[in-house]
């Protein structure tokens, strides 16, 4: 159930200067990065576009130094199925992103280039791959390089292409002004959901896409284990987990909130468990007795967390796309953007709240509405409830936003024997 429960907030005297700067700011900085893809293009872009043959493919690198964990996840589905076609695939992922996908199955070979910001990703001339990475990738003389980037051409597309020196690129709406690109596939941005795109990068190459798109998270036994232990003193209670921090600042909860949120959970049912993610230990206000921070330090233990979780609430995405994997009670808050569709939970036991203000701190009733949702859908398992009167119904009962994207009739993820894929 994909819902777009509209937070409005009254808009401010400056709100329409802002936005002007906004946008002077926005088509400036626009200016400027064509200024440089168009250094790049002269500097490192193939003279000539070359004819595409799909049929002669048999490597396959796919591209993602967005260094973004969501971008990983919703990967897998396309990793899978070219695997499963017969193709040879490695991977080349930022060194922060290395552990969401190291255990894999379907990847042949993970190479690692360094984090950077994501205005150097995008505007910078020059990729973050070492020379030694970088020898490693030309030697193996790939017959095709995806590039799944949904945002605009980063400049340094240019050089990272010029040093692999693959047969063929395929990417999505991009620049026919640019060689490199051998494909373009076209999409609507904004309107279709992630993971029909991917679809469409697999049908470009010949490959028929799966009926059933679906994420794929591998983790080693031992994680799931020690998570199950944690959680054992508490395994007749509901387990909700409350991650309040995203990866940028302005869709963060406030602690506020957060504490606000906790207080109505617990109106309704003193017995559920609640976990906080926190990994950078910014939570300082005092926490209920039923509250515990995450105690562990890996993704994978997060991963293992949402598993076993009967609820989870988050802000971000990444948190959203886990979720997904196992298609756990979800309840998203996500800011107005033309590309919520795109990166909304895609499936039908999720929830996706929209907040239509600068920042999702600032939002009147977050709290409220979020436990709402919850007791709405009888989340906690208790059949008899009723609203507080702080708790607005109303804005639930608005008309819920039909989109026009395909949601997946089953998602899967494994917990698995610790298995590396081969790291360089």
């Amino acid at each position: 159930m994909n819902k777009d429960v509209r937070i409005t907030v009254l808009e401010g005297p400056f709100k329409k200067i802002r936005e002007w700067n906004r946008r002077k700011n926005y088509y400036l900085k626009e200016v400027k990065l064509e200024a440089r893809i168009s250094i790049a293009k002269l500097l490192w872009d193939k003279r000539t576009k070359v004819s595409f043959h799909p049929d002669s493919v048999k490597t396959i690198l796919l591209v993602r130094n967005e260094g973004k964990v969501g971008d990983i996840i919703v990967s897998t589905p396309l990793i899978r199925s070219l695997h499963q076609a017969g193709y040879a695939v490695d991977l080349l992922v930022t060194e922060a992103c290395y552990d969401v996908i190291k255990y894999s199955p379907f990847i042949r070979h993970i190479y690692q280039s360094g984090n950077c910001s994501h205005n150097h990703y995008l505007r910078s001339l020059n990729h973050t791959v070492s020379k030694t990475t970088m020898k490693m990738l030309n030697r193996n003389k790939y017959d095709l390089i995806i590039d799944p980037c949904l945002s605009e051409t980063p400049v340094h597309r240019m050089k990272l292409f010029h040093d692999i020196s693959a047969r063929f690129i395929v990417g999505l709406n991009k620049n026919p002004d640019i060689s490199h690109y051998t494909v373009s596939v076209p999409y609507i941005n904004g309107k279709q959901h992630v993971t029909e795109l991917f679809s469409l990068i697999s049908k470009s190459i010949g490959v028929k896409a799966e009926d059933n798109v679906t994420y794929n998270l591998h983790f080693p036994d031992a994680v799931l284990d020690e998570v199950r232990v944690f959680l054992n003193p508490w395994r007749n209670r509901k387990k909700i987990v409350i991650n309040a921090f995203a990866g940028t600042t302005e869709r963060n909860f406030s602690q506020q909130q957060l504490l606000a949120m906790i207080k109505l959970i617990n109106h309704y049912d003193r017995e559920v468990k609640i976990i906080i993610l926190d990994h950078r230990n910014e939570i300082m206000v005092p926490l209920p007795d039923n509250v515990v921070k995450n105690p562990f330090c890996t993704l994978h233990h997060v991963m293992a967390l949402i598993k076993e979780s009967d609820v989870v609430i988050t802000p971000d995405t990444s948190i959203v796309h886990i979720s997904a994997a196992w298609k756990k009670p979800l309840i998203a808050v996500y800011k107005n953007a033309p590309n919520n569709n795109m990166w909304a939970p895609g499936y039908e036991n999720a929830s996706h709240l929209i907040v239509h203000d600068d920042k999702t701190s600032d939002a009147d009733n977050v709290p409220e509405r979020i436990v709402n949702e919850i007791v709405r859908r009888n989340l906690l398992g208790m059949h008899e409830m009723t609203f507080q009167e702080s708790v607005s119904a109303i804005a639930l009962k608005e008309p819920v936003d039909t989109h026009g994207y395909h949601v997946p009739d089953h998602c899967i993820a494994y917990s698995e024997s610790a298995r590396l894929v081969t790291s360089r």
